[in-house]
């Protein structure tokens, strides 16, 4: 009964305020190994080459799993999401803010992207898997809550300026081993770190079955088709996600495999 409410939870603040913060998603005795492994991965050649961390990573796939998160992704996206996208993100010391923007399939730069007024759906969520801890020192995502019932796209000049703090906007704060799960409508930024450690953290999008993401592989079809129209130099979409070595996939555990099927390697 617990768990249930705290879903209930869950879903309410996320449909109400654009977010919500599961704590614990890493066991506290976990993170430090999961966190020194995230940053290896992102700092070694292989990465740096390919871009693909899920594929050189094999320590975060058992936890991308997690029950609790999958069970919001399917509360709010329908039963058999997929994960679009899977990456580090790594804030470094003395980083300086971003602009306030929304997260593909939201907001314009590319030829794949769903144009305002947004649509009156969950069509995308976007996690952060914190592995240090979040606060305004160290850099926690800012975001403006409920942002996501505006409807339109931070960078399309309807609304407040992008570059501009807001009067609403707050850190997302939580402990090492949570995950803040979101809206991708909802506006947030790179804050600044003014600590003197990079903050990590993990950045893991779930897309609804309906949603095309062949638009992420520049080699598909549809990516071909449309780099063709958008020109050399510009994006098709974006976040791009590389393909995963078929060996890599097979070492996911059974019940991740389903979110990265189509990102196979064949």
């Amino acid at each position: 009964m617990a768990a249930t409410d705290n879903l209930t939870r869950s879903i309410n603040h996320l449909r109400s305020e654009g977010y919500c913060i599961l704590e614990n998603v890493i066991p506290c005795d976990e993170v430090d190994a999961l966190r020194n492994s995230v940053l290896a991965t992102a700092d070694s050649e292989e990465y740096q080459e390919s871009r693909d961390f899920i594929g050189n990573n094999r320590d975060f796939p058992r936890y991308v799993g997690n029950e609790r998160v999958l069970g919001l992704v399917d509360a709010m996206l329908g039963r058999f999401a997929r994960i679009a996208f899977t990456g580090p993100i790594i804030r470094q010391e003395r980083d300086k803010r971003g602009s306030w923007h929304s997260d593909w399939p939201f907001g314009a730069g590319g030829a794949a992207f769903i144009p305002e007024p947004y649509p009156d759906v969950v069509a995308y969520l976007t996690s952060i898997w914190m592995l240090t801890p979040f606060s305004a020192a160290t850099g926690g995502t800012l975001i403006i809550p409920r942002s996501h019932t505006w409807r339109i796209d931070p960078l399309g000049g309807n609304g407040p300026d992008a570059d501009a703090r807001h009067p609403d906007e707050i850190h997302v704060t939580g402990n090492p081993g949570s995950v803040m799960i979101f809206d991708s409508r909802m506006w947030h930024a790179k804050p600044n770190n003014d600590a003197d450690t990079r903050r990590v953290a993990v950045r893991v999008c779930f897309a609804p079955w309906w949603l095309n993401l062949d638009v992420l592989d520049p080699d598909s079809m549809d990516g071909q088709r449309m780099a063709s129209e958008v020109g050399a130099g510009r994006a098709t979409a974006s976040p791009a996600m590389p393909k995963i070595p078929r060996e890599a996939f097979e070492s996911f555990p059974e019940h991740v495999q389903p979110l990265y099927y189509h990102w196979v390697d064949r």
